[in-house]
């Protein structure tokens, strides 16, 4: 059987479902017939001479004609090579051709801006690193947000910003936090301590923000010197980000994330 995960990974490269099945399958069975790939990559007996053909003219399957004809996969190193190359060129092609479309962008101000996907609220929150000038804060709910973040941290350790870091107190080990460690200060806190109580305004405040009980659940907020921040919460099982360019609000979520951490060192 063919790994699907193999298949998927080929057609992100390029190749269509039925020539990512045949090429897999002539990899694993090695010089065969088309009744055998056929078998193997289950891709119907009258598609298959037509895959087998389009892969010869792409330069990834080698023929040897006779009766019966077969057919030979060419080394998967070169193969992928090849394809990842037209990938990135057709990705090159693409943004140059999208850019030349481009009208000049209109100089609107946007306070907030919704964003979704893994790898793209990822990308704005090294972003947000690279434009911080002196201070780079963040308070994670969630822990694996910091390794999943870890390049932002990368990039303020570089800048040399003011790196803090606030994380739930630990259950079992500090190797996270000591691998933490190597980008700023970081501060353990009780979350759940904080949401329990309410003690003052800087508590209900702290309830409002991490609470679990809305349809969404805040899973870490990273502000640069104040001005800007990108809170990240999971609705249902979507990872969303939220950007925050009002002033106010960055400054607010500041001063109480330095209240958390007034609280650890008490």
């Amino acid at each position: 059987m063919i790994e699907q995960e193999i298949i998927e990974k080929l057609k992100l490269l390029g190749l269509k479902e039925y020539e990512a099945r045949v090429y897999a399958a002539l990899v694993i069975l090695g010089p065969s017939k088309a009744s055998e790939i056929a078998k193997e990559s289950e891709v119907p007996r009258p598609k298959v001479y037509d895959v087998l053909k389009e892969l010869h003219k792409k330069g990834f399957v080698d023929i040897s004609e006779g009766s019966p004809t077969y057919f030979k996969a060419v080394d998967p190193e070169k193969v992928v090579a090849s394809l990842r190359d037209m990938y990135i060129k057709s990705a090159e092609d693409v943004i140059i051709k999208l850019k030349s479309y481009q009208k000049e962008q209109r100089q609107e101000w946007f306070p907030i801006w919704y964003l979704q996907g893994e790898w793209n609220i990822k990308r704005n929150v090294e972003d947000l690193a690279e434009r911080a000038e002196e201070e780079f804060i963040s308070a994670l709910v969630d822990w694996k947000l910091g390794f999943k973040f870890k390049k932002a941290f990368e990039i303020a350790k570089r800048k040399g910003l003011d790196t803090k870091i606030v994380l739930p107190k630990p259950k079992r080990n500090k190797r996270y936090i000591n691998a933490l460690s190597q980008f700023g200060e970081v501060f353990l806190i009780s979350i759940e301590k904080a949401l329990d109580e309410e003690q003052g305004d800087f508590e209900l405040l702290t309830k409002a923000l991490f609470t679990s009980e809305m349809s969404y659940s805040v899973e870490g907020i990273f502000i640069r010197d104040g001005r800007e921040s990108i809170m990240v919460y999971r609705e249902g099982e979507i990872l969303k980000g939220l950007i925050v360019r009002l002033p106010f609000i960055p400054m607010f979520q500041r001063v109480m994330v330095f209240h958390l951490i007034n609280r650890s060192r008490q």
